[in-house]
């Protein structure tokens, strides 16, 4: 895997709107307060990934982003949960666009680990509940190869990849129901 200075550049764009999501997000310290992050983050994760179904393989090769949608919806059928209606968002135009919504959600996997831990506690896991935690979990090599074709990408446009990524946030941070 090589350093992805694109990868950082990133990180250092989105720090504020990732925060504001992180906040959104919070600690789930009751099976009521995860019951509530289930669904938000299946309303913000499960129309976008359908938007982002079409066929991306001159940008992503071989290699295709998590989707953990339909865990998600069985984390909820487990919690007595009914899924809310979903909005769609649009599918991204261009290949920066892709590539920046993606670093939000296959970078999710990296705080997915720390979710885990937290749902685990609550006597939940890989079969009850967080399935779609523990999915992600089992992705961090997905993550170094999402970081490869990221650093690879020879169209890329930082200020397109930034706006897609923020956009994205911004999204998550809706779902969350998070104000800037």
């Amino acid at each position: 895997m090589t350093t992805s200075l694109r990868r950082f550049q990133l990180r250092e764009r989105t720090a504020a709107a990732h925060a504001m999501v992180d906040a959104a997000i919070g600690d789930f310290t009751s099976l009521d307060n995860y019951r509530r992050y289930l669904t938000s983050l299946y309303r913000f994760r499960a129309p976008l990934e359908a938007d982002l179904s079409a066929d991306w393989s001159a940008v992503l090769g071989r290699w295709r982003p998590a989707a953990v949608a339909d865990e998600l919806r069985l984390d909820m059928i487990d919690l007595g949960v009914e899924p809310p209606t979903l909005e769609r968002r649009g599918t991204p135009i261009g290949a920066c666009d892709l590539l920046g919504t993606l670093y939000v959600l296959e970078g999710s996997s990296l705080g997915a680990q720390l979710l885990y831990k937290r749902a685990r506690e609550l006597g939940l896991s890989a079969n009850h509940g967080a399935r779609h935690l523990a999915r992600q979990c089992a992705r961090l090599k997905d993550w170094r190869a999402f970081l490869d074709i990221l650093e690879a990408d020879g169209q890329f446009d930082i200020e397109a990849a930034t706006l897609a990524s923020l956009s994205t946030f911004a999204a998550a941070a809706s779902a969350f129901g998070a104000r800037a």
